[in-house]
């Protein structure tokens, strides 16, 4: 067990000189058999341990393993975390199983205790059964490949020294070193669909190959690889087809999408997706075969993929997008620069003579006013029924038809700056600035306004 473990450690560069590793440690088997290896590797790997425990409150007597974690922990002169949270709680208030609840509680626990005190690896005590639990869990999901690829040895701080042991061979370690450690009930009930898999099916799929988990972590190992490639190939489609990206709206080139087999135009949108996902949320068939749909359809369509982001084409683009949540209007500052309400957008604003303006070209992103005209100006969005006088016009138009005009799709109107002063718009930013506000030859003072990406 030692060697192997060491192995593991070495094969999937889980460890290096100098590592501060948080140790997850529930009682059980499996982590305590997690800290007594790493116990033993780290005076040779020059490393140092901390351990956490984190008291679900289900049981009545989950107190038992706390204490029990926590004298093993003095025995070891290991430094201990601890904290009790109520899991069915927190299942209940945040509609999750208490799997999940427990499992993202133990989480940000870990995260919380990480960024506190600079831990720079998360050990858990992950075997090659837990792998083959959630393979088949992932198989009766219908979940594609990333699903089985399982556990993962490592994956940013948290790395998994026993994904490649059984459980059956530590509980033999650790009877033979006589080390103690804790039987958790719940382990043993049917409700939990991981305890069933344990119980039910990994056996039989014994009884056909007794290799069977074995042949699960091997399998998990290959798709991994298969994965390494997919996503390589995925990286580059998105960044050839990438027009800009932002903290809001990730813009792609539709031609480009088009030129793709339509598996890999699906990794370049999933990828898109999860630039503007906040936390862990994951696309569903369903979202992925819209976004598709939308794609390959007309121009204009859009659809909601989920975590409230949104899918959108236009004549020559496919936008990813989060809309704002609420449309604020804002000040602008004179001079200075003004951030646009959830947008990567901002405003830089100038004031000059007119005797220093010698060119009065019109640009889309630079505007030039008649300052006393702008006295105090707003930004706010754009509205059903808004008007301007365009440039050179006499008439007012609505912004909407002016945006069919100009090929503005659907789904960006609606986070189009607009700079407004004494009710009436004086300029669509980066589209046209209105007849009354213009510079004129009784303009003393020019305002300067520039459309600007945040940096």
């Amino acid at each position: 067990m030692d060697v192997q473990f060491a192995e593991t450690c070495q094969k999937f560069a889980l460890l290096k000189k100098g590592d501060s590793v948080l140790v997850a440690l529930s009682g059980g088997p499996d982590s305590v058999a997690l800290l007594h290896l790493l116990y033993r590797l780290k005076d040779r790997n020059g490393i140092t341990l901390t351990a956490v425990h984190l008291d679900h409150g289900i049981r009545a007597n989950s107190s038992a393993d706390r204490e029990f974690c926590k004298d093993l922990c003095g025995k070891l002169k290991i430094k201990f975390y601890s904290k009790k949270a109520n899991i069915p709680a927190i299942a209940s208030r945040q509609k999750l199983s208490s799997e999940e609840a427990g499992r993202k509680a133990r989480y940000d626990y870990f995260d919380a205790l990480s960024e506190k005190y600079g831990f720079t690896r998360i050990a858990t005590g992950h075997t090659s059964d837990d792998n083959a639990e959630t393979v088949i869990f992932n198989i009766a999901r219908g979940s594609g490949l990333a699903g089985l690829a399982g556990i993962p040895p490592k994956r940013g701080k948290i790395i998994r020294p026993l994904i490649e042991m059984t459980k059956k061979d530590i509980v033999s370690w650790l009877k033979k070193n006589k080390i103690a450690f804790k039987i958790d009930p719940s382990n043993r009930s049917r409700k939990y669909a991981r305890n069933r898999i344990r119980h039910t099916i990994i056996p039989r799929l014994e009884e056909l190959n007794s290799g069977a988990v074995g042949n699960i972590l091997r399998l998990s190992r290959n798709i991994s690889e298969d994965i390494e490639l997919i996503d390589s190939l995925t990286v580059s489609a998105y960044e050839d087809s990438l027009v800009r990206a932002g903290k809001s709206k990730i813009v792609l080139d539709l031609a480009k999408l088009n030129d793709y087999d339509v598996k890999l135009r699906k990794k370049v949108v999933t990828r898109a997706f999860r630039g503007l996902s906040v936390g862990y949320y994951k696309l569903s068939f369903d979202a992925i075969s819209r976004a598709e749909m939308i794609i390959s359809g007309r121009s204009g369509a859009g659809s909601h993929l989920g975590d409230g982001i949104w899918i959108e084409k236009s004549k020559y683009h496919v936008s990813v997008f989060r809309p704002p949540a609420k449309k604020t209007a804002v000040r602008l500052k004179v001079p200075g620069s003004t951030a646009i309400p959830f947008s990567d957008l901002l405003l830089r604003s100038e004031v000059y003579k007119r005797a220093e303006i010698r060119r009065l070209k019109i640009e889309p992103e630079h505007a030039l006013l008649d300052r006393e005209l702008i006295p105090g100006g707003t930004i706010r969005f754009w509205k059903n029924g808004d008007k301007i006088r365009p440039f050179g016009m006499r008439g007012r138009r609505l912004l909407s038809d002016i945006f069919s005009e100009r090929g503005v799709p659907a789904f960006e109107r609606g986070g189009i700056p607009l700079l407004v002063s004494g009710g009436s718009i004086a300029w669509i930013a980066g589209v046209m600035i209105s007849d009354d506000f213009k510079v004129s030859a009784k303009t003393k003072k020019v305002l300067s306004v520039k459309l600007c990406e945040q940096s």
